[in-house]
């Protein structure tokens, strides 16, 4: 990668260096913003998607027989390969080539998207894909950013730009980004000239971004996640905004983020991978079989019938070996179903349009439908054994609510906005008391929440002119005196402004309450103001410079903000997870105090949050700004050696409280987590709460119950005390009364058993408890869990259900994932397999559509091999008859349309309608769930069912067909039964069983489907009167031979009996079957239901 000569990569410090304004010299190449997601070119598209088809296994077999049909004295025309084979490779390279236009069409439609560009301080239009690093580009407001660009300039005096990332991470909330702060108020054609920006190699985390600012003339300036502008991102707010592009087009995060992560496999593919190794190895013993009987009956022949003499052909030469077993392969190959893989391919594609169509997982509220990502994982939402969820906006609703606080010791209650102490309701507290005002001031200040736009604007049309300026500068003096006329001075201004409700817009929920809890309790957050916050406490106004915020990350699990205050001190106020706060505080009676009561509020199944400050004396700040301002903010090591300098300021802190605030169950969660239970689904919840919060709201929601026996793995430190307490529980499984057991394990206990040899005792124990809850887990933890359970030795089918970013990981490890549309972003809901916006609706997902995806699968899966078995099995038998001659009793029109169009269509409009249970009884008897699970429907018994189904009807279609017309004449014409008029026989009773045998295994005969098979079959007489009306010499002479057996009586009686004698046996056996599977079922609404779509 080449830049200009400033925009280089330096070998030792592994960053690239690029000069703002300037993007190429003379004949360089450099590196463009064109995106490309497509796969082929017009002119590489038909080799490259010829090659990737035939590098399946199937199709390279079918390749295979076709050309040895073209190279060998094939006994069937090699028409019969070539159709099927030509149509199967044209409907999925015409598939594959649509979905490919349409990236190019997308890709293009990105590629010039028309962008502006900054060139010698004149805006110009240019395609979106000519910009490169070092460009400057401006984005208007409501426009998406075309590059990742370090932010250098933004509409206003203020230097700030406010975005959305629900492109990169499904947050909607507004960000703020910063312009560098020498920088600010600069405009496009005022920028100086020989900026260098300084940047890492690009790296797909959306939140990591470090780099240095050089401008001429200063010193140089750290750079990072606040100052760029990833691609993806949208300005809002911002009149326009200017930056710098240092990442474009695959470099970009959006597109690191965007690659393709790898393909999850359904369990089905490897039980038909098995079937098809079973065929292949019966196809290879009926060909061997069939040439060792071929050669001993010829010489017996030769030996015996005198009158034909002996053969004069060795039968042991090569070519005569080849050429016979070649030709027994083309005979038989037709019991493998070739068109097997894409009939299920468009099942399960159309069966995915039936996920969105569906109006029951349809949220009224939001009008937002169900979402399947993908069409491959269709029946193993009828496989699921283990079932991890997430707790928050997933078992809940995400809807924070403030209930109540503990400060100093003392425990507070909200009730109708106003502060009540626990042990005196009579009259709300007084809260400007000095530890409940200094509380709420640290919750107002202590956040990332943002004023809504329309706010902001009204607040800086009443707060304008001299007096903004008076009060700034008297906010700045750092005086240490309190002078009452500089105080009165500033409240006076701001007593002007009539701040009604404010609308904040937040990140998390939780900062969200608890500011808005604030503002009820007389600490208004009013906003911000450059780098300084305001508050309005009662009828006075204060502001605070917000010196540096301190963020929080999953393992610090703790932010803070440092401020100073309208008297120059500076403060460190701070909030966090209580395990991370108590340990840098310094007051111990007050720390068990407040335990204490964040274990009351736990126990109510609150969520809590530990409040603490600290005054910073100046020197000891300044020092530690000195320090990080020296640390090289593009190396790899920044973050850490940054945070490292503040751990420095986050010591000996004040606890002053905690904060308890409920998060109120989804609807239905109860009910859908019992009906799971009964299906005999495992449901774990995963959560990073703590243990009282998370057993709380598990017992609220039914996951575990009061009189479960539990089972606890908390606060375990080393491998010897986990190994005593998993060998006291597996004791206890061993007991007669083990039922309902509960298994809680926090994240320290749960660290040493992924990390020890343990693992497979808990997985025993685990597996059989009916509930299982992990609590203060890291988003880590949670995916290495699934795949602790994924890979056990009973290999369960494992499903996972989260609604945040911190749930992907574990939502891509399991079989299959689940994706809430959650309120803190839709990336969970787009990087699983299948989405929705609610808890509840996994009972329908599972129990009902995975319930007919599975059995219509097994269904499809089965037919098909049954009725290419039923063919492949005639073609054997004559042979028996034949002297194993290697000649077809069939005419190759025959073959080439049997699977092509004669048995498709109604096979795969049943996989898409049918419906054995109707939905309702489904939901009512969700022990439904356990007769499909762990493949029984396409395991062994069931195979060897339809593979004995299929030997009986091809003994009784052959061998009646035998019986009526060996002796006998078709009409009174004296006309025998030639071999071709056998042949037609014998096709056309094949499709009138496996028809019917397909009518016998439907449960639910829509019109559709009984359209379908009528059609079929009268599309077949059709076809049939019309090829022997003409003379076709293709195989042989089938002129007249199908019109003849129309006008037969004898062809007529030997339809009803083959009808009577094959299907009768399999009829008794589905009412028997249908009976026993209903004898546990309760009783609703009789007959299946249609499904309720949109259509």
């Amino acid at each position: 990668m080449t830049y200009h000569q400033s925009n280089k990569v330096s070998a030792a410090s592994q960053t690239r260096q690029i000069e703002v304004g300037v993007v190429e010299e003379g004949g360089k190449r450099r590196k463009h913003n064109k995106i490309k997601t497509s796969k082929y070119s017009l002119l590489m598209f038909i080799p490259k998607n010829l090659s990737e088809q035939f590098r399946r296994v199937v199709n390279f077999y079918f390749l295979t027989v076709t050309i040895i049909a073209i190279v060998i004295d094939s006994p069937v025309s090699p028409f019969t390969s070539i159709a099927p084979l030509s149509f199967m490779v044209l409907v999925t390279a015409v598939k594959q080539g649509y979905e490919d236009w349409l990236r190019h069409k997308a890709d293009n439609k990105v590629n010039n998207q028309i962008v502006e560009i900054v060139h010698k301080g004149v805006i110009k239009e240019v395609k979106n894909s000519s910009i490169a690093p070092g460009t400057l580009v401006r984005v208007k407001r409501g426009r998406e950013v075309p590059a990742d660009l370090v932010l250098l300039c933004a509409e206003g005096e203020k230097g700030k730009c406010f975005i959305t990332t629900a492109n990169l991470d499904g947050e909607t909330n507004l960000k703020t980004l910063r312009v560098p702060p020498p920088l600010v108020g600069y405009t496009a054609d005022i920028i100086p000239s020989g900026i260098r920006i300084e940047v890492p190699h690009p790296v797909a985390d959306l939140y990591t971004f470090y780099g240095r600012l050089e401008i001429p003339g200063m010193d140089s300036l750290a750079l990072s996640t606040d100052n760029i502008m990833l691609r993806g991102s949208r300005v809002k707010n911002t009149e326009w905004a200017i930056g710098c592009a240092v990442y474009t087009g695959e470099e970009t995060k959006l597109a690191l983020n965007s690659k393709y992560a790898g393909n999850k496999f359904s369990s089905s593919e490897t039980v038909v991978n098995f079937y098809l190794m079973f065929f292949i190895y019966l196809l290879i013993l009926e060909m061997t079989g069939s040439y060792v009987a071929k050669v001993i009956l010829e010489h017996w022949q030769s030996e015996h019938e005198l009158y034909i003499g002996p053969s004069t052909e060795d039968p042991f030469r090569a070519k005569n070996i080849f050429q016979d077993l070649f030709s027994f392969l083309l005979l038989y190959y037709y019991i493998i179903p070739m068109s097997l893989y894409v009939t299920i391919e468009l099942y399960k594609f159309i069966g995915a349009f039936f996920i969105g169509w569906d109006e029951d997982l349809r949220c009224d509220e939001t009008g937002r439908s169900a979402m399947a990502n993908t069409s491959d994982l269709n029946e193993d939402l009828g496989q699921v054994e283990v079932l991890f969820s997430d707790k928050t906006g997933t078992l809940t609703k995400n809807l924070m609510v403030f209930k109540a606080c503990s400060i100093k010791g003392q425990i507070y209650e909200e009730r109708d906005s106003k502060l009540y102490d626990l042990e005196r309701f009579d009259e709300p507290v007084d809260i400007f008391q000095t530890d409940i005002k200094l509380f709420f001031t640290i919750l107002a200040l202590c956040h990332s929440v943002q004023v809504s736009s329309e706010d902001m604007k009204k607040l800086s049309a009443r707060f304008t002119g001299s007096d903004s300026l008076q009060f700034i500068n008297i906010f700045r003096r750092k005086k240490q005196s309190k002078a009452n006329g500089k105080e009165a001075g500033g409240n006076k201004i701001w007593n002007m402004v009539n701040v009604n409700k404010v609308d904040y817009q937040g990140s998390s929920p939780d900062e969200k309450a608890l500011v808005e809890a604030a503002d009820r309790n007389g600490v208004t957050f009013l906003g911000e103001e450059g780098n300084n916050l305001i508050l309005k406490i009662g009828d006075n106004t204060e502001m605070y410079e917000r010196l540096q915020v301190i963020e929080f990350t999953s393992e610090r699990k703790r932010m803070s903000v440092i401020v100073r205050d309208k008297d120059g001190k500076i403060w460190l106020y701070c909030k966090g997870a209580e395990s991370s706060v108590f340990s840098i505080c310094k007051d111990t009676v007050c720390i068990e105090e407040t335990d204490r009561d964040i274990n009351t509020f736990a126990n109510k199944g609150l969520r809590t949050l530990a409040i603490a400050y600290r005054e910073i004396p100046l020197e000891e700040y300044e020092r530690i700004s000195e320090l990080i301002k020296q640390i090289d903010a593009s190396s790899a090591e920044a973050f850490k050696q940054i945070t490292q300098q503040y751990r420095v300021l986050e010591q000996d802190l004040t606890l002053i409280g905690a904060t308890a605030v409920e998060d109120c169950l989804q609807d239905d969660v109860a009910d859908t987590l019992a009906s799971l239970r009964r299906a005999g689904i495992h449901t774990w919840v995963l959560t990073g709460d703590k243990v009282e919060t998370a057993i709380n709201v598990s017992q609220s929601c039914s996951h575990i119950s009061e009189n479960d026996k539990r089972m606890y793995l908390v606060g375990i430190q080393d491998e010897e005390a986990l190994q005593a307490h998993l060998d006291i529980y597996k004791r206890t499984l061993q007991e007669p009364s083990y039922r309902d057991l509960t298994l809680i394990v926090d994240g320290m206990s749960m660290s040493h058993v992924l990390d020890t040899l343990a693992a497979d005792v808990f997985v025993d124990i685990s597996m059989k408890c009916h509930a299982v809850l992990c609590c203060r887990l890291s988003p880590l933890q949670k995916a290495k869990i699934v795949k602790l359970i994924k890979n056990s030795p009973e290999r369960p089918i494992t499903a996972a259900i989260g609604d945040g970013a911190n749930d992907i990981s574990m939502i891509q490890e399991a079989h299959v994932g689940f994706g809430i549309f959650g309120k803190e972003g839709h990336q969970a809901a787009r990087s699983a397999d299948f989405a929705f916006t609610k808890f509840s609706m996994i009972k329908k997902m599972l129990l009902v559509l995975g319930h007919w995806y599975y059995q219509r699968l097994a269904t499809l899966i089965h037919y098909f091999f049954y009725k290419n078995l039923v063919l492949g099995n005639i073609m054997f038998i004559f042979q028996t008859n034949s002297m194993f001659s290697t000649q077809s009793i069939f005419d190759s029109m025959y073959l080439t349309f049997y699977n092509l169009f004669f048995t498709s269509v109604p096979c795969l409009i049943l996989s898409v309608t049918d419906q054995r249970w109707p939905a309702n009884l489904l939901l009512q008897n969700p022990t439904l769930y356990r007769e499909i699970r762990k493949n029984k429907l396409l395991g062994w018994p069931r195979f060897v069912a339809w593979f004995i189904a299929a030997l009986y009807h091809t003994l009784i279609i052959y061998y009646f067909s035998l019986i009526i017309f060996e002796p006998s004449v078709i009409n009174m014409d004296a006309k025998n039964v030639d071999l071709w008029s056998f042949g037609a026989v014998l096709f056309h009773l094949i499709l009138l069983v496996v028809t019917l045998k397909l009518w016998m295994q439907a449960g639910y005969h829509t019109l559709i489907f009984v359209a379908s098979n009528v059609l079929s079959f009268l599309l077949y007489i059709a076809f049939n009167s019309l090829y022997s009306s003409f003379y076709f010499q293709i195989d042989g002479d089938v002129l007249g031979t199908y019109i003849r057996l129309l006008h037969s009586p004898t062809f007529g009686f030997l339809n009803l009996l083959i009808v009577f004698a094959a299907l009768v046996p399999d009829f008794c056996v589905r009412i028997i079957s249908d009976r026993w599977g209903a004898r546990n079922i309760k009783s609703g609404d009789q007959g299946p239901s249609v499904f309720t779509t949109r259509l």
